[in-house]
C-alpha cells in the first residue's frame, strides 16, 4: 500500500506512462531489428498540475495527450501537445511535464533515449474541495480492502496504476498496483465507498463497494482499453537504422488497410517503388526489377516465395509476424544474390505470460494462432498458426466471365519456439511449411491455338517447407556469435494441356553466420557466412522432341519427349559489414562501407560430359551514409555493386558447356528525410539503376545442342518516390505514396540488327524497349479514422499506369505446325493498357467482453474502379483480342476473435 501524498484532492491521471510499442527501426548489427527493451521507462517524481481556475468554473473535466522525449538518463528533453483539451490544460500540463523525472529505458546495450505518449487527465468532483486532503489510517490498522486491476478484454494485469479509495466521509486514499496488479487499503470504514481508477491509456472506471465491520474485501477492477489496438501508442528510439530506405509500419495501421485482409506483408503494395502486380499476383516488382529479382527473407532464412497464389495473403500468419521491412533498394550486403528489391520478414520473439488464441476468418481463408508458455519454470515461448483457404470456391461465384477460370488453393502452419530463460545465450527455432495448387482455365477460342495437345487447363504447385535453428550469444563486451542453420524442400510442378509438364524439386541447406565486434559506440564491424546449397532434380514432358520441330510432319505421329536431370549446387557467400558512427552524437552520422563475395557453382551428374556445370565469382562494394542536418531533417545517399546469380532453369543444357555469368547492377540513391512534429513525415528518394549482364534467349539458339540463354541483355531504371505519413497517434493515420518511374531493356545491343515499333530495321544499340511490368506513375493513397465507440473505417485509393504489351496485327497458319505463327503490330511493348484505378473501404467494430476480444470487419474491394484490365486475350488466330479485366466489387466480410486465459 502506498503512503499518503499530501496534495490537494484533486485526483489526476496521469500516473503512469505507456510503455513503447515495438520498435519501428532497427538497431545496428549483429540484426537488422530493434532490439526489445529490457527496462521500461518508469516516473520517479511524479508532478501534479494544478487544475486550471478556468476549467473549475466552468465545471468540466480535461485530458490532455503529450509526446515526451526522454534522454538516455531519463530526463525530459522536450514536451509536446498533441491533442489539447483547451480551459488551461495544455499549459498546466506541459509545464508540470517538464518536471517529470524518469528512470532511463533500456535495450541489451544500455540506456537508451525514447519518445512515448503520456496523458495527463483532470478530474474534479466532490471530493475535490480545497479542504479535502488524501488521507492516510493509523499505520497498525490492517488491509481490509484489496483488489485487481487487469484490462477488460484481455485479463492483463495492470501495474504501476493509481487507484483512490474516496470514503464515504469524504477523505481520501490513494495506492498504486504492484506488478500483478494487486492493491490494498488498510483501516478502512465500514460504509460504502468509491474505487476510482484513472489511467492514461484506459478509459476512466469507477466503482462502488461496500466495506462491513470486521470484514476483508477484495474486488477486481477491469478497466477498457481506450485503443484497444495493437502498437497505436507512438515509442519511438532515436536510433537510426544504418540501411538508407526502410519503410516501416505498425502492425495495427497494416491491418486496418483495406484489401490487405490483415496481412502485414501486403501492405508492402501499397508503399512506394513497389508496382502492381497482375490480379494482385503478389510478385514482388520493386523498383522496375524483375519479380525474380527480389528476395524475401525469414529471420534471415531466404525462401522463394512470400504471398500465396492469388497474392492475397502472405504464407505467415499474421500474429507470428513481429515487423517488416521493405528494403526497396540500396541494402547492404547482408542481403545477396538479387538485384531488386528486399523483404525482411522478422518472426515473434516476446511471449505474453498468459496464453492467447485467434481465430481469424474472412472471405478467403481461415487461420488459428496460439501463443503462450511452457515448461516449468515457463521459460520457452510458443507459437501456433495454421490456414486452409477457400478463395476456390468463391471466385466462380463473382467472376464477370465464367469462361475464365482461376481457382488458387492454399495451406500453411508455422510451430515456434523461442527460449524466454536468463542463460548466456538466446536461441530459437522455428519450422513453417505452405502448400499452393492452381487450376487455370480459358474459353477454347482464345489463348490457346488449334494445337490439341495444348487445349485443357493449366496447372501449377508450390510447395515449401523450412526448418531453422537460431542461437546467439556474447563471447564477451566486444564480440557476439550469431549462428542459424537452416534445412528445406521446395517443389514446382507446371502443366498446360495433356502433354506440356514440369516436375521439379530441391532439397536445400542454408546457414547464416554472423560475428559482431563492436570495440565502442563509433564502430562496429559484422563477419559474415550466408550458405546455400543442396541438391536438385527434375522431370519433363513435351507432346514431341524439340528436335524435330525443323522437319515436322504433321500427318506423322508424334513420339512424347520426356527429360530428366539431377544435380547439385552451393553458393558460400561471405560478407564484411562496418557501421562507422564519427560523431560526438552516434546518431548524427552514419557510414556503412561493406562488401559482399558471391560464389555459385553447380553441377549436373545426369549428363553424359563432365558434370561440371558452372562455376562464377563476383564482389559486391557497397556504401551508404546518413547525416542528419538538424533533428528533423536528414539527408541519405548510397551506391553500391549487386550481381545475381543465373536462375535454375537457365543453367541447364543436356550437354556442352553452359557460359553464363551473374547478372549484375550497379544502384545509386540520394533521398532527403523530414520529420513535422512527432507525428508526421516525409520521405523523398532519386533512384537509379544500370543493368548490364542481363540474361535473355540466345539470339543463335537453334535447338537443344544450342546454349538457350546468354548475358547479351542491358536495362536502365530510373524514378523517384515520395511517401508522407500521419504515423497512428490520435484517432487518424495515413500515408500517401507516389513513385515516377521508367524500366527499359534492351535485350541484344551488339546484334547489328533489330526491327523497331515501325518494323524498320535499326541497329541494337538503338533498340530499347518498355519493361513487362513498367509503370510511370503509381499512386497509393491510405487513411483510417477510429470512432466513437470503438468503430473505425479506413480506405485505400490506387492509381496506376498501365503495363506495356506487344501487340500483333495476325497471325500466319503454319500449316506444317498447325498452329498460327503471330506477327507483331507495332515494337515490342510499343503499346498500353489502359490505367488501373481502384478504391477499396473497410468499417470495423470492436466488441470487449470480460476475457475476450471480437473485432468484426467488411472490406470492399473495388467499391470504385475502373476498366482496369489486367492482360490481353487473343484468339486463336491473333485477329481480335480483347482485355482480361481484373477483380470485380468483392465485399469480404470478416471477424478476428481474441481469446486470453
Amino acid at each position: 500500500m502506498a503512503a499518503p501524498r499530501p496534495s490537494p484532492a484533486l485526483l489526476l491521471g496521469a500516473l503512469l506512462l505507456a510503455p513503447p510499442v515495438a520498435a519501428q527501426e532497427p538497431a545496428p548489427p549483429p540484426a537488422d531489428e530493434l532490439p526489445p527493451l529490457v527496462k521500461d521507462p518508469a516516473v520517479l517524481d511524479f508532478v501534479q498540475a494544478p487544475f486550471p481556475d478556468e476549467a473549475r468554473e466552468a465545471g468540466v473535466d480535461g485530458k490532455v495527450l503529450l509526446l515526451i522525449e526522454i534522454d538516455a538518463s531519463g530526463a525530459v528533453t522536450r514536451v509536446e501537445v498533441l491533442e489539447p483539451a483547451g480551459y488551461g490544460f495544455d499549459e498546466a500540463a506541459l509545464e508540470a511535464a517538464k518536471t517529470l523525472r524518469f528512470s532511463p529505458a533500456e535495450d541489451a546495450t544500455g540506456p537508451v533515449p525514447v519518445a512515448i505518449e503520456f496523458a495527463y487527465h483532470f478530474v474534479q468532483d466532490a471530493a475535490s474541495a480545497p479542504e479535502a486532503v488524501p488521507e492516510g489510517p493509523p499505520a497498525d490498522l490492517p488491509v481490509n480492502l484489496t483488489g485487481a486491476l487487469v484490462e477488460l478484454g484481455t485479463r492483463a494485469p495492470l501495474a504501476d496504476v493509481a487507484v483512490a479509495l474516496v470514503r464515504a466521509d469524504g477523505g481520501v486514499l490513494e495506492a498504486t498496483t504492484g506488478a500483478d496488479g494487486r492493491f490494498g487499503f488498510a483501516g478502512v470504514p465500514a460504509g460504502v465507498h468509491r474505487l476510482r481508477v484513472v489511467s492514461p491509456v484506459h478509459e476512466p472506471l469507477e466503482a462502488e463497494v461496500t466495506v462491513g465491520a470486521d470484514e476483508l474485501v477484495d474486488v477486481t477492477l477491469r478497466p477498457r482499453s481506450l485503443g484497444g489496438r495493437d502498437n497505436e501508442v507512438l515509442g519511438l528510439y532515436r536510433k537510426k537504422t544504418p540501411d538508407i530506405t526502410r519503410r516501416s509500419l505498425t502492425i495495427d495501421e497494416i491491418r486496418r488497410v483495406p484489401g490487405t485482409f490483415g496481412d502485414p506483408v501486403r501492405v508492402i503494395q501499397s508503399l512506394p517503388g513497389a508496382a502492381r502486380s497482375p490480379l494482385g499476383t503478389g510478385l514482388l516488382v520493386i523498383r522496375g526489377a524483375n519479380p525474380e529479382d527480389s528476395g524475401v527473407y525469414v529471420d534471415g532464412i531466404r525462401i522463394p516465395l512470400i504471398y500465396h497464389l492469388g497474392g492475397y495473403t502472405s504464407v505467415l500468419n499474421a500474429d507470428l509476424i513481429e515487423s517488416v521491412d521493405y528494403l526497396p533498394g540500396s541494402y547492404g550486403v547482408q542481403y545477396g544474390r538479387t538485384m531488386g528489391g528486399a523483404i525482411d520478414v522478422k518472426t515473434r520473439s516476446t511471449f505474453p505470460e498468459r496464453s492467447r488464441i485467434v481465430w481469424d476468418t474472412d472471405a478467403l481463408d481461415t487461420g488459428v494462432f496460439f501463443e503462450g508458455r511452457v515448461g516449468k519454470e515457463k521459460d520457452v515461448g510458443i507459437a501456433i498458426a495454421g490456414r486452409r483457404s477457400y478463395v476456390d470456391a468463391i471466385i466462380p461465384l463473382v467472376s464477370p466471365n465464367p469462361e475464365i477460370t482461376v481457382k488458387p488453393r492454399w495451406y500453411d502452419y508455422q510451430l515456434k519456439l523461442q527460449g524466454l530463460g536468463d542463460g548466456p545465450g538466446e536461441w530459437s527455432a522455428f519450422l513453417f511449411g505452405f502448400e499452393d495448387r492452381l487450376i487455370a482455365s480459358t474459353p477454347p477460342g482464345f489463348a490457346q491455338g488449334s494445337d490439341p495437345d495444348t487445349q485443357g487447363d493449366l496447372g501449377t504447385i508450390y510447395l515449401t517447407h523450412r526448418a531453422y535453428f537460431r542461437y546467439s550469444r556474447p563471447l564477451n563486451d566486444q564480440w557476439t556469435l550469431t549462428l542459424l542453420p537452416s534445412l528445406g524442400l521446395d517443389r514446382v510442378n507446371f502443366s498446360v494441356g495433356s502433354s506440356f509438364r514440369v516436375d521439379q524439386y530441391q532439397l536445400l541447406a542454408e546457414a547464416r553466420a554472423e560475428l559482431l565486434w563492436a570495440p565502442s559506440a563509433h564502430l562496429s564491424t559484422t563477419f559474415g557466412l550466408d550458405f546455400i546449397g543442396g541438391a536438385w532434380w527434375f522431370e519433363a514432358g513435351l507432346p514431341l522432341s524439340p528436335d524435330v520441330l525443323d522437319d515436322y510432319d504433321p500427318l506423322g505421329e508424334r513420339e512424347p519427349f520426356t527429360t530428366s536431370g539431377t544435380g547439385t549446387g552451393w553458393g558460400p557467400d561471405l560478407y564484411v559489414d562496418l557501421l562507422i558512427q564519427p560523431l560526438q552524437d552516434v546518431e548524427r552520422l552514419l557510414i556503412r562501407p561493406g562488401v559482399r563475395m558471391n560464389a555459385v557453382a553447380l553441377d549436373d551428374f545426369s549428363r553424359d560430359t563432365d558434370p561440371k556445370m558452372l562455376r562464377i565469382l563476383a564482389f559486391d562494394p557497397r556504401l551508404s551514409a546518413r547525416f542528419a542536418a538538424t533533428r528533423a531533417t536528414a539527408v541519405k545517399g548510397a551506391v553500391g555493386l549487386y550481381h545475381q546469380p543465373p536462375q535454375p532453369f537457365e543453367v541447364w543444357r543436356p550437354e556442352g558447356e553452359v557460359d553464363l555469368r551473374f547478372e549484375r547492377a550497379l544502384s545509386t540513391e540520394v533521398g532527403l528525410e523530414q520529420l513535422f512534429g512527432e507525428s508526421v513525415e516525409a520521405d523523398l528518394s532519386l533512384f537509379w539503376k544500370r543493368l548490364d549482364q542481363q540474361i535473355v534467349t540466345a539470339y543463335d539458339y537453334t535447338g537443344l545442342d544450342s546454349q538457350f540463354f546468354s548475358n547479351e541483355g542491358i536495362g536502365q531504371i530510373r524514378g523517384v518516390e515520395f511517401i508522407v505519413r500521419k504515423r497512428a497517434v490520435g484517432p487518424f493515420f495515413g500515408w500517401i505514396s507516389y513513385t515516377l518511374s521508367q524500366s527499359l531493356r534492351n535485350d541484344y545491343p551488339t546484334r547489328p540488327e533489330v526491327l523497331d515499333a515501325s518494323g524498320d530495321a535499326v541497329v541494337g544499340a538503338d533498340a530499347w524497349y518498355p519493361f513487362s511490368f513498367d509503370q510511370t506513375h503509381i499512386l497509393v493513397a491510405v487513411g483510417g479514422l477510429d470512432l466513437p465507440k470503438d468503430w473505425g473505417v479506413s480506405t485505400r485509393v490506387q492509381y496506376v499506369t498501365g503495363n506495356p504489351y506487344t501487340p500483333y496485327g495476325g497471325g500466319v497458319n503454319d500449316l506444317d505446325l498447325q498452329v498460327y505463327v503471330p506477327y507483331p503490330e507495332g515494337g515490342t511493348n510499343s503499346a498500353r493498357m489502359p490505367a488501373f484505378l481502384a478504391v477499396d473501404l473497410r468499417v470495423d467494430k470492436r466488441f470487449v467482453f470480460e476475457n475476450w476480444q471480437l473485432e468484426t470487419y467488411l472490406d470492399l474491394l473495388n467499391a470504385i474502379r475502373g476498366e482496369n484490365p489486367e492482360f490481353v486475350l487473343d484468339n486463336y488466330d491473333y485477329t481480335e483480342e480483347r482485355y482480361f479485366r481484373g477483380l470485380p466489387f468483392i465485399p469480404s466480410p470478416g471477424f478476428r476473435a481474441e481469446f486470453f486465459f
